[in-house]
């Protein structure tokens, strides 16, 4: 094959799996959005006009065209309208055009920042709109674009939409939300096992803000020790810009003990001058209400404080906002004289390579105490282990456990991970008992020289992940041909499916042709043909965040039974399923996920289990894969739907439904 035609090949996969995964189509399903921007639009243009102006709009990343068609349709006397990217600016023209509108609206191929008044513009606008924003407001760099629209291209007397964005801050103690950034000792039977590096344990996360549907927190998870207070104002209609750097800190007093652990932060905007039209993106349990607007694309984030501070109830504390270009951080201190807290960054390495979900997966302490009852079951004093791992430090417990020799392999790679798991090594004294694989060659040179080098190797196993790693299948196989009476922990695995109704999330991937009265049909082309083409078919998210209904039991897809593998001539598996509906709703989807079977009495879910917590009924430390039908179906007891699976191994272990039907 050639090479050219191969890397081109994965960039154009590369590039219809980001369109297909994008959050374009959540975006436009997000009615409250679109109606605030329409409502701010008809006000203000009204205003200008009364006022006996022209109205000369400017919408800059115009995506779909939606906000230019808005301020066409009520009544600008110009609209121009920007876009950077390619494929955007296509599909704008082509919906542009759809609406009979291509008359009214002047599009530009390129970014507002290399806009020219006289060459791009015929002058400077007096209106402009503009939809930048990410979870964390000021992301995808609002701050300069609003900044050089000001000093470039608008208007001293411009009117802005939207006007303000209003930033708040919430401190909370929690330990599920701690559960996510900080790497806790390991116990096993209330023991001490393994030990974290200190550089690990005190490390305060990386920089980036943790997005999360804070709505659907259940709210016996957390405290408030300090209620939500305005931390920044933007004033997006400022002529002379808004500063890129600021600090700004409180005075406030807790309302409770606790532990200062985090912030939850959010942001409103007003979308009109006068701040009558406002958009909020506070979670659901600060409004206390129940029609609150669901999104994906605008949520709210979690910030870790480098510092915790044990606080009493009506005690003085600081709270410290930051804000560059693109970030916020924050900071809280007793004192009244505070040294500014410089931008976080993580210095351990381990929060760089570790996800989050993984890391509260790590804390979960029913599950790491089930595994290392089981495990220890299969570890032989004096013996020899071998350990496949991804991003994983449990492995060290077999040397904690008597094994004389772990031989330790994480599939991820020397890089990144290498040094933590060193780190691990060195902080447990474990240096002569553990031995760190680099390479895929070297595991099988291990298995293949055991009796060569009389060490005989007891126990293969790896700590059950989220999914099964393509390369466990390869050394379990390998292992047991070499020495059929090798130990296999965990002994099996098995992929299950249910039938699913979600309340909201269905809309990340569900057709859209009309919004606000524009027909949008190019764009749903767009996305559907990029879904079609990659593999966003399936989707990964962690369903704790995402209410649903289940329609249907939890049926078995396949099992993998790992010490009869060696045996096995093929791992491509095939099944039709026919599942049967017990309850009455939409089927959006069929969820999948494994369940571990430990051994013969300890087995662990990483879906849809009995074990809940705070209420959930999704294991939170791990993201489910999900199918979205391509056609949503209502269904009733009784009813069935037939799905032909298959799993195979490619180079990856996936699940991939061929044809789903109504029977």
């Amino acid at each position: 094959m050639d090479e050219n035609w191969e890397v081109n090949s994965m960039m154009e996969f590369d590039h219809h799996q980001n369109i297909a995964r994008a959050a374009f189509g959540d975006m436009l399903y997000d009615s409250d959005r679109n109606q605030l921007y329409y409502k701010a639009l008809k006000k203000e243009i009204s205003r200008l006009h009364k006022a006996n102006k022209k109205v000369h709009v400017l919408d800059i990343g115009t995506g779909t065209g939606l906000l230019a068609m808005m301020a066409a349709k009520c009544g600008a006397d110009s609209v121009y309208a920007c876009e950077e990217f390619e494929d955007s600016y296509k599909c704008a023209k082509e919906i542009i055009k759809s609406n009979y509108l291509d008359h009214k609206i002047v599009l530009i191929h390129k970014s507002s920042q290399k806009l020219k008044v006289g060459v791009d513009l015929p002058h400077r606008m007096n209106l402009l709109v503009t939809e930048v924003f990410d979870t964390e407001l000021i992301g995808e760099g609002a701050i300069s674009v609003f900044n050089h629209a000001h000093q470039e291209l608008l208007t001293d007397d411009c009117i802005v939409i939207p006007s303000e964005a209003i930033v708040y801050a919430q401190v909370i103690e929690s330990k599920y939300i701690r559960n996510f950034n900080r790497v806790n000792d390991v116990y096993h039977n209330k023991k001490l096992l393994i030990k974290i590096p200190e550089k690990i344990k005190n490390c305060q996360g990386i920089e980036s803000v943790f997005d999360l549907q804070l709505g659907e927190l259940p709210t016996d998870s957390f405290k408030t020790l300090i209620p939500a207070q305005v931390m920044f104002r933007f004033n997006w209609n400022d002529k002379n810009g808004v500063i890129t750097d600021r600090k700004n800190a409180i005075r406030c007093k807790s309302k409770e003990n606790g532990i200062a652990h985090a912030v939850f932060v959010w942001w409103d905007l007003a979308m009109d001058t006068d701040g009558d039209i406002m958009l909020s993106c506070a979670p659901k349990w600060h409004l206390q209400r129940h029609n609150v607007p669901w999104r994906d694309h605008w949520i709210q984030g979690v910030y870790y404080f480098a510092n915790e501070v044990n606080l009493k109830t009506n005690e003085e504390v600081s709270v410290i906002g930051y804000h560059d270009e693109l970030s916020f951080w924050f900071d809280t201190n007793k004192s009244s004289s505070y040294i500014d807290v410089p931008f976080p960054y993580c210095e351990c390495d381990f929060h760089r390579v570790i996800s989050r979900t993984l890391i509260g997966q790590m804390n979960d302490h029913y599950l790491t105490n089930s595994y290392l009852t089981a495990l220890k079951k299969y570890v032989q004093p004096n013996s020899v282990c071998l350990f496949v791992g991804n991003l994983s430090f449990m492995g060290l417990a077999a040397a904690l456990f008597g094994a004389s020799k772990v031989y330790y392999y994480d599939v991820s790679g020397p890089q990144g991970f290498g040094k933590v798991i060193h780190s691990y090594i060195r902080f447990n004294e474990l240096e002569d008992k553990v031995i760190v694989l680099k390479t895929y060659k070297e595991v099988l040179e291990v298995i293949s020289k055991q009796k060569e080098n009389e060490e005989e190797i007891c126990t293969v196993f790896m700590e059950p992940s989220k999914w099964i790693l393509p390369e466990w299948i390869d050394i379990v196989k390998y292992s047991l041909q070499v020495n059929p009476k090798t130990n296999i922990f965990p002994r099996e695995v098995t992929v299950k499916l249910q039938t699913v109704e979600f309340e909201d999330l269905w809309k990340i991937r569900a057709p859209l042709t009309e919004v606000e009265g524009f027909e949008i049909i190019p764009f749903n082309e767009i996305v559907q043909e990029s879904i079609k083409i990659s593999d966003g078919l399936l989707e990964e998210k962690p369903l704790w965040e995402y209410p649903s209904k289940s329609l249907s039991n939890a049926y078995d897809l396949f099992t993998l039974n790992f010490e009869n593998i060696a045996n096995e001539s093929s791992l491509i598996l095939k099944n039709l399923l026919t599942v049967q509906i017990k309850n009455k709703g939409i089927c959006h989807g069929l969820v999948c996920w494994v369940d571990w079977c430990l051994d013969t009495d300890v087995c662990f879910s990483f879906g849809a289990s009995n074990r809940k917590i705070y209420n959930s009924d999704w294991y939170p430390y791990a993201r489910q894969r999900i199918y979205f039908l391509n056609k949503y179906r209502n269904v009733s007891p009784g009813d069935v739907i037939n799905c032909d699976a298959i799993l195979c191994k490619n180079g990856n272990l996936l699940v991939s439904f061929c044809n789903t039907y109504d029977h």
